[in-house]
């Protein structure tokens, strides 16, 4: 996959093996801000497994067309977004995103999530496209009621986050009810 751009300093694309350290540093550098809501800071302690998630990435188009790309800003990653495994039985995806605390507040994370929705609608021609996101994640919450996702509702104790048992707020959208505004 090429590089999509979102703007003039926001792009996308699909992480490769050389950018296993720039992912690392920049996850590791973020691991007390990200832990607040990400389950698996405590399995990327190195490098290598930095390189072991890329290669996963890499593969996600050819098994399910899924896909998940490195945010940049300026050339510089600066976090994830794409979609958790594609449901084909039930025309439906999921979507994930990170950002670096530093990046937050300026719209990014809104502008990606745009784009893997018209994707999924556009191109995947799927119908529905589902965020689940931490009850207290009222950044991320944001996001969503940005861009006009509804609320279906709270899934108690949906996640073990280091130990704790957290809720999700499920918002999702129909590709009937999408705007691409």
């Amino acid at each position: 996959m090429n590089i999509i751009e979102i703007s003039e300093n926001i792009t996308l694309r699909i992480l490769d093996i050389s950018d296993a350290n720039e992912l690392y540093t920049l996850v590791d550098r973020n691991r007390t801000y990200l832990r607040e809501w990400l389950p698996w800071l405590d399995l990327n302690t190195s490098v290598k497994h930095s390189e072991t998630f890329i290669k996963d990435v890499i593969q996600q188009p050819s098994k399910d067309k899924s896909f998940q790309c490195g945010v940049f800003y300026n050339r510089t990653l600066i976090g994830m977004c794409g979609y958790h495994p594609i449901n084909i039985v039930n025309n439906s995806v999921a979507i994930g995103y990170w950002i670096s605390k530093d990046m937050t507040g300026k719209g990014i994370v809104t502008q990606c999530t745009k784009f893997f929705i018209n994707h999924a609608f556009e191109i995947l021609n799927l119908n529905k496209v589902c965020i689940p996101i931490a009850e207290n994640n009222l950044k991320s919450r944001a996001v969503c009621e940005r861009l006009g996702l509804f609320n279906e509702g709270l899934e108690r104790e949906a996640e073990i986050l280091y130990g704790k048992y957290v809720n999700h707020i499920r918002y999702s959208i129909l590709r009937s009810e999408w705007s691409n505004t």
